[in-house]
């Protein structure tokens, strides 16, 4: 009997440990996401991060940078799959071409982002962020006017970029404080 008791309670010791910052994690991300322009979508895309469940709000501006690249990545593959089948509409070519390059920019403007928050640069960040979110501007200025196949998606795309580069912005303001 007092082998299943010394075994019990180191057990349920690790296991009320493990829960108590099980939820304190959750906590921190409602916490951070709250802050942000899009508070559901922050949760939604950091919880999906197995790093989020132990990491600190700086963490979490970084996995959000992260999410916003893959996003860039997703819309700049699409844009460029379309670009194949564009050769021969003119202005539809054109208004692909000009989001391949603004989607190539953002990457980019994310990757020195991520550069950034090594340095705790979140002055930087925001620059670089911002610059992301104008150059998914450019993409839906440039075919604004355009009669795309699937526009609805391009467009969804851009939005959801845009969002997720808001939601980086969010977390990263009481971090440059």
């Amino acid at each position: 009997m007092a082998t299943i008791g010394s075994f019990l309670l180191p057990l349920c010791l690790v296991l009320a440990i493990a829960s108590f910052t099980g939820s304190t994690t959750a906590s921190v991300i409602q916490e951070a996401c709250g802050r942000t322009s899009f508070p559901d979508l922050c949760v939604e895309s950091l919880s999906q991060k197995p790093e989020s469940q132990s990491t600190d709000e700086h963490g979490l501006a970084e996995l959000a940078i992260r999410v916003a690249a893959e996003s860039a990545t997703a819309a700049s593959t699409y844009v460029s799959k379309g670009l194949e089948g564009a050769v021969n509409d003119s202005s539809w070519h054109q208004c692909l071409d000009d989001c391949s390059e603004s989607y190539v920019d953002a990457v980019e403007q994310l990757d020195d982002s991520t550069g950034a928050m090594e340095d705790k640069g979140y002055a930087n960040v925001n620059k670089w962020v911002s610059a992301a979110i104008a150059d998914a501007q450019t993409c839906s200025e440039a075919c604004g006017d355009v009669a795309l196949p699937d526009k609805a998606t391009l467009t969804e795309m851009n939005t959801e970029f845009t969002n997720l580069c808001n939601v980086v912005l969010g977390l990263i303001e009481p971090l440059s404080k």
